[in-house]
């Protein structure tokens, strides 16, 4: 019998809860479906999708109105970008977002706009005294940031951001909450941004549904138009059963959220004890080194050795599920940006991964995905000694 495999990939996505999937199941089966008609079936529905967007509501202090149900973050970040950014208009973004949110930039640089990099330390996190914050914002500009990096693991210092933004009488504020929502409560009404993505793969959610949340005084203008589902914003028929596996999914995280993190950080300390000094196995690690300023049970490295990409491949075949970073970078050799933007060489740049631990982890898992991660080191740092060697 082969040995059981870990899955340390968490801040990709985690599977299913199986409370949220009976859910899921059950309304399937049911035959909750299109909310958009003048019978019994379809009042069922639209009832169910209510109380979703109720539910979620209620967890992030706004109305239901605020909140529209979309695919996915990225559609979110590319509806809200599409409704509140205007021809030369300047974007402040920063290297560490994720993909999807800088080929949203690299789009509006390319329809004339002026992309702005906010500054990041060694860390990945912004540097909140730059000029340039206050630069942007005077003019007008938009926001796109990400409230934690899921490569890094880096938790943002989004108060002090916000009230510079603010202070300086900047545009719309957008962020990025797909990471940090597990790991601290996001009161929308307290934030201060105009909008806020939300996903539901994080949370042991469907993968398939997110939601964005809206200041109540912003027009959005939908992608497709469609039939005028969502108060106008997304056109489609609602995808109700998703909708309410990821509130469930949702409310269940919030409940469980500090049992969660102390969970999570148990976690940590248990495969930091393991593993020892990341030097010790010609490992750089990266992202924030002060704990309470990192998404819990996430670790992060670079290796000038070898490609993120390999590592992660023998890793895989050692039976540890891990990742180079984000989910969107896997299976590209390119430099991370985000690790160069921290000041990384471009061999280091090339050679990330990231383990994620998640809720249904143990401690053990823990120590044998550290033992498993150095002894694969060793492995193919020998290697890569002989054949320098030749």
């Amino acid at each position: 019998m082969s040995p059981a495999r870990i899955f340390a990939d968490h801040a990709a996505g985690s599977a299913v809860r199986p409370e949220v999937a009976d859910l899921l199941a059950d309304l399937y089966r049911d035959g909750i479906g299109n909310p958009n008609g003048g019978h019994a079936e379809a009042r069922r529905s639209r009832a169910v999708l209510d109380e979703a967007r109720a539910s979620l509501a209620t967890a992030l202090g706004v109305e239901s109105r605020q909140i529209t149900f979309i695919a996915s973050a990225s559609e979110g970040l590319a509806l809200v970008l599409n409704s509140e950014t205007r021809a030369k208009e300047p974007l402040l973004t920063s290297a560490t977002e994720h993909r999807g949110a800088r080929a949203l930039a690299q789009r509006h640089a390319a329809a004339g706009g002026v992309v702005n990099l906010l500054p990041v330390d060694g860390s990945g996190a912004w540097v909140t005294d730059s000029q340039l914050i206050r630069d942007v914002a005077s003019q007008g500009g938009v926001a796109l940031l990400t409230l934690a990096s899921g490569e890094l693991g880096t938790i943002q210092p989004r108060a002090d951001l916000i009230h510079i933004w603010r202070e300086a009488g900047g545009g719309a504020l957008i962020l990025d909450g797909v990471q940090a929502a597990a790991a601290a409560e996001l009161r929308f009404d307290e934030i201060g941004a105009t909008h806020l993505v939300i996903g539901s793969a994080k949370v042991e959610g469907p993968a398939g549904i997110a939601a964005l949340i809206s200041a109540p005084d912003r027009r959005l203008h939908p992608l497709v138009p469609g039939g005028g589902q969502e108060r106008g914003r997304r056109g489609g028929t609602e995808a109700v059963p998703l909708a309410a596996a990821f509130a469930h999914a949702y409310r269940l995280m919030s409940d469980e959220r500090s049992a969660t993190q102390r969970h999570l950080t148990q976690l940590g300390e248990a495969f930091d004890a393991a593993l020892g000094s990341p030097a010790t196995h010609g490992l750089i690690a990266t992202g924030a080194s002060d704990l309470g300023a990192r998404l819990p049970g996430h670790r992060s490295y670079a290796a000038e050795w070898a490609l993120g990409d390999d590592l992660v491949a023998a890793l895989d075949h050692a039976g540890l599920a891990a990742s180079t970073g984000s989910a969107c970078i896997s299976g590209s050799r390119e430099p991370s940006e985000a690790l160069a933007a921290c000041g990384l060489s471009d061999a280091a740049s090339r050679g990330g991964i990231r383990i994620s631990f998640g809720r249904t982890n143990s401690v053990d898992e823990a120590r044998l995905a550290a033992a498993t991660l150095a002894a694969t080191c060793a492995r193919i740092r020998s290697s890569y000694t002989a054949e320098l060697s030749r």
